[in-house]
Formats: structure tokens, C-alpha cells, sequence
């Protein structure tokens, strides 16, 4: 038989030996999940966490196997932020991250060899974050981050003294970190998108104005790319000219892109932050441009507090319309502003924008979204007006009748005296005359009588003048009325 070495006893009795203890692993396993002290466990972790001023809390946590363990109830203080008011004080914001649960797993093998790997993934509320793998080797540190599904961002986080909230619905990190480099010596990439974003009670200080808090702005999407790496090595930069500091390590901001109905931003494609080696983040050099535009209706909110009403957002009207500096950095509907310095102190002016990149449009006041076009569209069609006809000659009495071209000359009676006022009233030339027209140049008619009928200060159009009986004016032809010529003749 094909199994006969099974049976021999030596066979058999190794068999048993590895039965025995894969049965004593296995139980040692189970019993160890079951019995593993996780209140000294999470003690530790909560320990080995809180560091460099941060202080981790957690409210329970279960072992799920070896090397992994599920935490409950995260919350991590950060050291407050230092913020500078325009009278020299300092003022502390505390930060915060609150978790609803946090998986971690280390890798054992690696970390019986010196290494370390973890991977986390972060849970909050119905969203995900992660899994974020952590690699560390004795020269670098490699950081993945393969996405995220409607993360809320933590709104006791503040960044740049301002809170924010709003879904995280795309990341993408790839990140490598040099230990003995420094971030001069790092490369890393991250594409991040962020839905219903709003920037809640921001405070804007400055040294005219003071500190002004105003009302939540609605800031929409955000859409951003960053990349760092040597400046040779970006596309953005491979045509330019070789800078001053020559190949250093940049921080590229290639895209960022805020789109909500109360503010819209866009900063330009070739701002970054130049790092130097042996020098932390907070004092690299940085170059940024944006362009942003605020709505009316933002501007005029109004907010309601122990019975007052205002509008705080106000005061951004007044500055932009009445500082010379931010008329001048008007461009449209839209402000510039040109930042540089170190990034823990930047210097931010005013500046026309030029932006090179992106297509940006102004926010959509409350009249322009959609009500001009659903008007237009429910709006009844109406026919096109015929043109006015030009006005016609009414004075003319129906029994006259305008002639182009004058009849050939022929002799004529010497005209009768002027008939009584008696008679001329009794004739019918005047009751025919009714509503004179403009274009009769005078509103005493008197008729004369050379063979045809003439009417001083009568201009048909189109019709031919002939002089006047007493040399005054003009008048023109006119035919003789039907029978007249016959008798005369």
C-alpha cells in the first residue's frame, strides 16, 4: 500500500506528539482570549498612547484574536491651539477626536523581528474610515490609506482656529517617510474629497477690526490634491526655471477646490510650501494664491439672540467694498489673496487673483436658482406685435382726393368773391373737415377755386406742392371734386 510508512511506530508516535501539542496551542489560545486581563490591557494602551501632550481615553475594548483588538468608545485630546489675537494675547483652543470604535491589528511576526505593522480602521457614527496600514521599518515609515465612506469630520478638531463639519466620502494616502531625512527627504500623495462641508461660527481677527465671529458658512464640496516630492519630479514643474533653493523638497497643493451656495474657492495650481531639510513642517516657506467670492445671502444673514437681530457677516461687506486694497484685489464678482511666509505665520494680502487653473464662477445669489428659469418657462407665450402702420391723412375730406402728378394746364374763370360767413358756415367743406392730422401745417383751411379744389397748408404724402393763389406757402394738388370739370368745360 501507498500509506504502509504510516504505520510504522515511529511514524505514529510523532504524529501523537504533534497532535497533542496543536491541541495545547489551541487551547492555550482560547483560554488566553477568554482570561486576558483587558482592564490591565487597555491601562497599558491608554499609557503607551498618550503622548508628546496627547491624552487617550477608551471605555472598553475585547480581544477578536491574537494580534488584534477592537476598541470602544475612542476619544484622543490633542494639545490645545495656540491662536494670536491682534492685541498680543494668546488664546487656547481645546481639539479633540471622538471615535465610536477603533479595529487595530498588529502584525506579531513582524513585531517578534523588530518590525512593526498595524492596521486601523476607524468607525463613526454610520462611517468608515480606512483600513489605514502602518509599516515600520528601521529607515522608513510607509502609511497607505485605501478610502473612506461618509466619515464625519470630528467638529472638535479645529484647523486654523476654525471648526468644520461635514462627510469625508474619498481618501487616497500614499506616504513615505524617511526617518533620518525628515520630511525634506519624504514623498507622499493624497486625493481627498469632502461632501456638506460648513465651517461653523468662524472667527476672523484682525487688527482694525478685532476679533468678529460670524455665522455657520456653507462651504459644499471640497475637492483637494496634494503631492510631495522633489520639485524636479513634479509635472507641474519640470518646464520651469530652476529655483533659488534649487532642488528642494516641495509640498505641491496641484488641486483645492471649495463649491457651496456661501463661499467658493479656488487656490492656484503652482502654490506649495518649500521645506528645508532638518526643519520641521511648521517652518517651511509657503506660496499660495486664492480667489474667493461670498453670496449676498450670506453676507446678509441675519442671526436672532436674546431677542436682537443682526447681521454679523456684514462687516466682510463693509471691509471688501471700502478698503481701497480689497477694491483693488477685486476682480468680478470675486477677491485674490497672496499668502507667504512660514506656515505657522504666514502673511496674507490682498492681491488681484490670477488664476490659471479651474473654472470659477461666483456663488448663485437666491433670485438666479432656477426661479428665472422656471418664470420663463410657466410664462404664457404672446404673439409678436405687428407694426404700427404710419399715420394717414384724416383731415383730407372724403370728397378730396390726393393726386401724384398735376393735370395738364388748362384756363380758368377768375375766382368768385369770398362767400359770407353765413354761407361758409352753411357749406359742407367744413363739416367734412373733422381731427385735423399733424402733418397739416395749418389749422385755418381756406378753400380757393383755379378749376380744382386747393387747401392751404395741406401736404399729402407723396403728393406734388403747386404755389399758392396769393404767393403764401404752397398747396398741393388735388383733384376736383366728381362733375365739376364737366360743367366748367
Amino acid at each position: 500500500m501507498t500509506f504502509e510508512w504510516t504505520r510504522r511506530p515511529v511514524v505514529q508516535k510523532a504524529a501523537r506528539i504533534a497532535g497533542y501539542a496543536a491541541f495545547g496551542l489551541l487551547v492555550f489560545a482560547v483560554s488566553l482570549v477568554l482570561t486576558f486581563p483587558t482592564a490591565r490591557l487597555r491601562g497599558f494602551l491608554e499609557a503607551r498612547m498618550s503622548q508628546g501632550g496627547m491624552t487617550v481615553r477608551i471605555q472598553d475594548l475585547s480581544v477578536r484574536g491574537l494580534g488584534t483588538v477592537r476598541l470602544f468608545g475612542v476619544k484622543v485630546d490633542l494639545p490645545p491651539d495656540r491662536l494670536a489675537n491682534p492685541d498680543g494675547s494668546v488664546t487656547e483652543d481645546p481639539r479633540s477626536v471622538t471615535l465610536d470604535r477603533l479595529d487595530v491589528s498588529v502584525g506579531l511576526f513582524r513585531l517578534a523581528f523588530g518590525g512593526l505593522k498595524v492596521a486601523v480602521t476607524a468607525y463613526a457614527g454610520e462611517g468608515s474610515l480606512g483600513p489605514v496600514t502602518v509599516l515600520k521599518t528601521a529607515e522608513q515609515v510607509t502609511v497607505d490609506v485605501e478610502g473612506a465612506k461618509d466619515f464625519p469630520l470630528p467638529s472638535d478638531l479645529p484647523l486654523f482656529g476654525v471648526r468644520f463639519g461635514g462627510k469625508l466620502t474619498s481618501l487616497k494616502v500614499s506616504a513615505t517617510y524617511d526617518v533620518k531625512g525628515g520630511l525634506a527627504a519624504s514623498k507622499a500623495r493624497v486625493e481627498l474629497k469632502a461632501e456638506g462641508l460648513k465651517a461653523l461660527k468662524p472667527t476672523l481677527r484682525s487688527a482694525a477690526q478685532g476679533a468678529v465671529t460670524l455665522t455657520d458658512a456653507d462651504l459644499g464640496a471640497l475637492a483637494l490634491d496634494v503631492s510631495l516630492d522633489k520639485r524636479s519630479n513634479l509635472a507641474a514643474f519640470k518646464a520651469d526655471r530652476k529655483a533659488p533653493g534649487g532642488d528642494a523638497t516641495v509640498l505641491h497643493i496641484e488641486k483645492a477646490e471649495l463649491d457651496g451656495q456661501d463661499v467658493k474657492a479656488l487656490i492656484e495650481g503652482h502654490s506649495l510650501v518649500r521645506l528645508t531639510p532638518g526643519k520641521p513642517f511648521k517652518e517651511g516657506q509657503l506660496t499660495v494664491e486664492m480667489a474667493f467670492s461670498l453670496s449676498d445671502t450670506f453676507l446678509d444673514r441675519t442671526v436672532k439672540s436674546g431677542g436682537e437681530v443682526s447681521t454679523p457677516n456684514r462687516f466682510l461687506r463693509t471691509l471688501l467694498s471700502l478698503d481701497p486694497k480689497w477694491r483693488a484685489a477685486q476682480s468680478g464678482s470675486y477677491w485674490g489673496v497672496v499668502c507667504s511666509g512660514s506656515v505657522d505665520r504666514p502673511t496674507c494680502l490682498p492681491k488681484r487673483p490670477t488664476i490659471r487653473g479651474g473654472d470659477f464662477k461666483a456663488p448663485a445669489k437666491a433670485e438666479d436658482k432656477g426661479e428665472a428659469k422656471d418664470a420663463a418657462s410657466k410664462a404664457p407665450a404672446v404673439a409678436p406685435r405687428a407694426p404700427t402702420p404710419p399715420p394717414t391723412p384724416a383731415a383730407i375730406p372724403a370728397t378730396l382726393t390726393p393726386v401724384t402728378s398735376s393735370p395738364p394746364p388748362r384756363q380758368e374763370p377768375p375766382p368768385p368773391p369770398p362767400p359770407a360767413p353765413e354761407a361758409a358756415a352753411g357749406s359742407g367743406m367744413s363739416g367734412a373737415i373733422v381731427n385735423p392730422a399733424a402733418n397739416i401745417r395749418s389749422s385755418a383751411l381756406t378753400p380757393t377755386v383755379i378749376g380744382r379744389a386747393r387747401i392751404r397748408g395741406m401736404v399729402p404724402e407723396g403728393g406734388e406742392e403747386a404755389p399758392g393763389p396769393t404767393g403764401e406757402g404752397t398747396a398741393p394738388s388735388v383733384a376736383p371734386p366728381a362733375g365739376e370739370g364737366e360743367s366748367q368745360e
